[in-house]
């Protein structure tokens, strides 16, 4: 895979989120997103022992976070979102980076998300990183459109 990140993606700072960011995470989401999580969403994650929340921080500004359960041994991203004027900068993939390490650390042996069917940005950057879509699962957004069930297989069988 190499190292793909750019600069601006490296210096970002990369910190544990906790309920004090709640405020950032939901003005990031807001940005990011027509269809933003709800504050009860994201409070019920920060105490969901199982769940994992990172962020990138340039100096305060919370710029991307990344928030996932860890299920040994599996992983499920829930919610991935980067500003949108830092996008295209590598912030998304160092994002996921650190959570597949998370993941080989803690021993997990698949990775699962779901995204929209036509999120074609984010499409190709979890197929760069291995993920392969392996199932369509209809009307999964209040929206209607259907999701795509990626997967990636970390341990070798």
């Amino acid at each position: 895979m190499g190292d793909s990140l750019t600069d601006a993606a490296k210096k970002q700072e990369l910190v544990g989120l906790t309920e004090a960011d709640l405020p950032g995470v939901m003005e990031l989401d807001r940005l990011s997103s027509a269809w933003p999580w709800t504050e009860t969403g994201f409070l019920g994650e920060f105490h969901r022992k199982i769940t994992v929340s990172l962020g990138l921080k340039n100096e305060t500004l919370l710029v991307a976070h990344c928030f996932f359960w860890l299920l040994e041994p599996e992983i499920h991203l829930l919610n991935l979102a980067v500003r949108p004027e830092y996008r295209r900068q590598g912030l998304a993939r160092r994002l996921l980076t650190a959570m597949l390490a998370r993941g080989r650390e803690a021993g997990v042996e698949t990775v699962f998300l779901e995204v929209r069917a036509s999120n074609r940005a984010a499409l190709a950057l979890y197929e760069s990183l291995g993920f392969a879509a392996v199932c369509q699962r209809p009307d999964y957004y209040d929206d209607g459109e259907d999701a795509l069930l990626m997967t990636l297989i970390t341990s070798e069988a």
